[in-house]
């Protein structure tokens, strides 16, 4: 079973959901998932700790479309790279609602 669902929220929206640790083989779905999706990407991190997924976080960062991040603590400031024509705003929230509504604007 995968660590991670994919499911979509409405029309150029889908949700990624933590489920568990990822394995490699999650790893390498997860990444070709981001290098071909180019819609926006709710990211549920509500059943897990930030500590647990700051440094899946730093790796898949450069590839993420535009992104809002909520449900475990983590910190804005991981979150920014340097400015890139390649990179996507990526943000963190304190709720799902907060979430949804930057995306739906984006």
């Amino acid at each position: 079973m995968a660590s991670f669902t994919i499911t979509p929220v409405e029309k150029g929206i889908f949700r990624c959901q933590h489920a568990g640790p990822l394995a490699h083989e999650d790893v390498r779905a997860l990444a070709s998932f981001l290098h071909d999706y180019r819609g926006k990407l709710l990211i549920d991190l509500s059943n897990t700790s930030g500590e647990e997924c700051m440094e899946n976080i730093r790796q898949f960062r450069p590839m993420m479309p535009t992104a809002a991040i909520f449900g475990a603590k983590i910190d804005q400031a991981m979150l920014d790279i340097p400015e890139s024509y390649y990179t996507h705003e990526v943000r963190y929230f304190a709720t799902e609602e907060e979430a949804l509504a930057w995306l739906r604007n984006q």
